[in-house]
């Protein structure tokens, strides 16, 4: 029987800024320092890190919620589900994963790959570009 799992985390950057970075292969390259390729909308099929991830994106949802199969080389076995949705913090977007379809024993292993694969790097990456710089604060 599969498991499921909640993860989230916290960026300092507006939904608007993580959905597209999401959706970007070029960034999602930069953001983990591997392969990406995204072909951006319902239907379409994308690949990251180098190829462990793959999968078809089922529903995109501009600025709030991109639901995917996910077919994962680390974990093999039958396709799994992601939803991930993006909502507004005073400080930036909470960043929030439901995964379904996971190995059964696995979904502790599968939280610590979210963390190791993609929310460090993605924390690492906005930080960067953000600085010190309070997502609340307005753009005048």
């Amino acid at each position: 029987m599969a498991e499921s799992m909640v993860y989230s985390f916290e960026l300092p950057v507006y939904p608007e800024r993580v959905y597209r970075a999401w959706l970007d292969g070029g960034e999602q390259s930069r953001i983990t320092g591997a392969a990406a390729r995204v072909d951006a909308r319902a239907g379409g099929q994308f690949s990251a890190l180098d190829g462990r991830v793959s999968g078809t994106f089922k529903t995109l949802t501009p600025h709030d919620r991109i639901v995917l199969s996910w077919q994962m080389a680390d974990f093999p076995g039958p396709d799994g589900e992601v939803e991930l949705v993006f909502e507004p913090t005073c400080t930036g977007t909470e960043v929030k994963i439901y995964q379904s379809g996971i190995p059964t024993g696995k979904a502790d292993d599968m939280m610590a790959w979210w963390e190791t694969n993609f929310t460090r790097p993605i924390k690492a990456y906005f930080d960067a570009l953000v600085g010190e710089y309070v997502a609340d604060m307005g753009d005048g």
